[in-house]
């Protein structure tokens, strides 16, 4: 944005960082500031004039919350965004379906729509929802994805661009191929930033194959997420300026211009991490994965809080070792088994020669 943000589309036409920048905004709490109808539309000038980031839950403040907060406020004072209009906002969790979906349109000046899909937030709900795509066939997030776009495009002929960070990226490119065929004909681009992938049906399926040249995918040099499950294609790796988990946060991303900055190859210790969950997931049955994620988040649940932030706390150490003692003894076999498996893998993964 400090870089680019005074360049019309006129003069640079949409690019990946354009669609980052719209998937990280998603993350924006924009409850009673942006309309929830399609009908409706509102600046980003306008829209952050209304916002006030002290009304935000304290237990919604994500860790690039503040950072967020910036990134509105550049949107609302660039040229390149200044015709944009938001419009269909919707963040919705529900606790019986394990479903955390939040998405919002926008209609940018050079006469294209752009649906951006939130991640996972920090609620244990929106986590559990991740692991839930390892042997569901359709979460109960992916559905409102396509019941969304199907309402956001349902008048009009305009060109549609999807994009979203994190799982955000997964409901993209999931709702591309589910949605009505007179929406996806007009659908040019759908960009995932560090999203989960699919399972095998979905990525072998004919339709899948049929977007597959249309989808954008990225991920950082020590990507996690991005490399659950199978994509079917080979995303483009980031350089990033941070080690570790923090590079999921698009914030560390580099990039040049209008381009990201494209790294060599993943680095060994997301290489490690992958091996050992691909290991996992390749080795349980669906039924197994079922048990682990409902066991692990049984266990996550005990100490009755709603964010990972409140549960990595020490005084809900105690709520969560009796919950463990609790679970079921085909539960507590799963877990041993998935634990001893994490290891194996990790343990080979760090040991292969490079």
């Amino acid at each position: 944005m400090d870089w680019r943000g005074d360049v019309p589309f006129s003069a640079d036409p949409f690019n990946e960082i354009d669609g980052l920048i719209l998937s990280q905004f998603c993350y924006v709490i924009l409850d009673g500031v942006v309309p929830e109808s399609f009908s409706e539309e509102i600046s980003f000038p306008e829209a952050y004039r209304s916002y006030n980031a002290d009304d935000v839950d304290p237990k919604c403040r994500i860790l690039t919350f503040e950072q967020d907060n910036l990134l509105f406020r550049k949107l609302a004072e660039s040229r390149r965004f200044r015709g944009t209009t938001l419009c269909g906002y919707v963040s919705d969790t529900e606790h019986s379906e394990d479903m955390q979906f939040s998405a919002i349109t926008f209609r940018l000046c050079d006469g294209s729509g752009f649906v951006a899909f939130r991640g996972t937030d920090g609620t244990v709900t929106g986590w559990k929802e991740d692991f839930n795509l390892s042997y569901m066939q359709q979460t109960a997030g992916q559905q409102r994805a396509i019941e969304y776009i199907n309402e956001a495009f349902a008048e009009g002929e305009c060109p549609i661009r999807l994009g979203g960070h994190s799982k955000g990226g997964n409901s993209a490119i999931y709702s591309s191929l589910f949605c009505d065929e007179s929406i996806r004909q007009r659908i040019t681009n759908i960009y995932s930033y560090d999203g989960p992938g699919f399972r095998d049906e979905i990525i072998s399926s004919e339709i899948y194959q049929k977007m597959l040249p249309r989808i954008r995918s990225f991920i950082p040099e020590a990507s996690i997420v991005g490399m659950l499950l199978g994509s079917g294609s080979d995303p483009k790796i980031v350089k990033t300026s941070v080690n570790g988990i923090k590079q999921h946060y698009a914030y560390y991303w580099e990039l040049r211009r209008n381009r990201f900055v494209p790294a060599d190859r993943l680095k060994k210790s997301g290489d490690v991490i992958n091996k050992a969950i691909s290991g996992l997931l390749s080795d349980f049955s669906d039924t197994e994965r079922e048990i682990f994620t409902d066991s692990l988040f049984e266990i996550l649940k005990a100490p009755d809080k709603e964010t990972l932030k409140e549960i990595t706390k020490l005084s809900s150490y105690p709520a969560i070792i009796k919950a463990i003692s609790k679970l079921r003894p085909e539960q507590q076999a799963v877990m041993k088994e998935a634990f001893k498996k994490i290891a194996q893998n990790g343990t080979g993964a760090f040991f292969k020669p490079q």
